[in-house]
């Protein structure tokens, strides 16, 4: 059996179209991932939030909202609001362009305290919401500390000062909040697909085996069931080859993204490691097991193969990204039951959670796929009888 694999390892790294497939195409494809979501990443940074502010008679008021703005950072002594002080029917204007997110107004209908008022758009951009709602928290701060100023005058004239000191202090916010130690990027999902093709395109290794025992679909086939080595053997050995050297592979591409790429799939090592391998096990049992059904040409099977990782793929999330939600919405069991659902989860698990019952599950599931594809290959391939071949 050590001699068949041998030989079986040379005959895979001749192979240039499936070295092309498991190796290079996911290389090049992280390589146009990392230029495209970085681009993304850089334009989505907070950025300041643009204002009117109506400018009415009682200078003071004003003069102090200015202030207030002032002191307002988004962070490293940028200012978190540009202001626009306009009349409002310019401000209005503004708002209508979509120039600014929000319209200031001073309010001084109280007799000892001057407040504001905001006016907003109604908009389905995520950047223009959140902006009004930093806007609204701004409001609401400045008119807790008007009313806090003017109640403690009046009551508590000697704690004024001490006040004015808590209320001169930086107020933040924005603040970046990890949801666990691990703080996941949002296009790293994207990476945990990329890896999941990777492993499903193994397929096509496990294809060759299947019909490279079989009399009736290939030369080889014909010669190996006239030798007297048993089938099963050769089919064991083969596949055991197969999952190794598809494994190395996945393994460089893994490491490219990781060392190169700099994207950290790395939490958890030597699990991130067992789900390439156990992905690599799957794509090469499904391959195999494909390989066995009838007697259809090779093109035929290569083209069945590649077509339905890449469906799996799209529908796990590969191309849009929050596929993987919508299909969970809508049919559920695919995400139960399709190898690239599994094997991206996996990772995305990982990365996100602490509790891994839901990564052992997902491993499990891909065992037990990986268990049925070979018992089907097996069954389909053995004591094959031809009248001629």
């Amino acid at each position: 059996m050590l001699q068949i694999m041998k030989y079986h390892f040379r005959i895979l790294l001749r192979n240039r179209e499936q070295m092309f497939w498991i190796l290079l195409f996911p290389i090049l494809l992280g390589i146009m991932f990392k230029v495209a979501f970085s681009n993304i990443s850089s334009s989505e940074i907070q950025k300041p939030v643009s204002i009117a502010v109506v400018e009415e008679n009682n200078s003071d008021a004003l003069k102090n909202i200015k202030t207030f703005l002032e002191k307002t950072e988004l962070k490293d002594g940028v200012a978190l609001f540009v202001p626009t002080y306009c009349t409002e029917e310019k401000a209005v204007s503004l708002l209508k362009d979509q120039t600014v997110d929000g319209i200031l107004y001073t309010d001084d209908s109280a007799s000892d305290t001057v407040t504001l008022s905001l006016t907003v758009s109604s908009s389905s951009s995520d950047t223009v919401r959140m902006n009004q709602s930093i806007l609204q928290a701004f409001v609401k701060q400045y008119n807790s500390s008007v009313s806090a100023i003017a109640d403690t005058a009046k009551n508590h004239p000697e704690n004024l000062e001490a006040l004015l000191q808590s209320l001169s202090e930086q107020v933040t916010y924005t603040k970046e909040v990890s949801l666990n130690k691990h703080n996941t990027d949002t296009y790293t999902q994207y990476f945990y697909n990329l890896m999941a093709m990777a492993c499903l395109f193994t397929s096509l290794s496990g294809l060759y085996v299947s019909l490279n025992n079989q009399g009736n679909l290939s030369a080889i086939g014909a010669r190996r069931n006239v030798s007297p080595v048993h089938k099963m053997k050769v089919i064991i050995a083969e596949l055991f080859s197969n999952v190794i050297f598809q494994f190395i592979c996945n393994l460089v591409s893994f490491a490219f993204i990781v060392l190169v790429l700099k994207i950290d799939l790395t939490y958890h090592l030597p699990l991130a490691i067992l789900t390439v391998f156990v992905g690599c096990l799957t794509g090469t049992a499904m391959g195999f097991f494909v390989g066995a059904i009838g007697a259809f040409s090779e093109g035929t099977k290569q083209g069945i193969l590649v077509s339905g990782s890449l469906l799996l793929c799209f529908l796990s999330g590969l191309m849009v990204g929050n596929m993987w939600i919508i299909v969970e919405n809508t049919c559920p069991v695919i995400n139960r039951i399709s190898p690239a659902a599994l094997i991206s989860r996996a990772f995305y698990t990982l990365g996100i959670q602490d509790n891994l019952n839901q990564y052992f599950q997902c491993i499990l599931t891909l065992v037990g796929i990986s268990a049925l594809f070979c018992l089907g290959g097996f069954l389909l391939t053995r004591r094959k009888r031809y009248a001629s071949i």
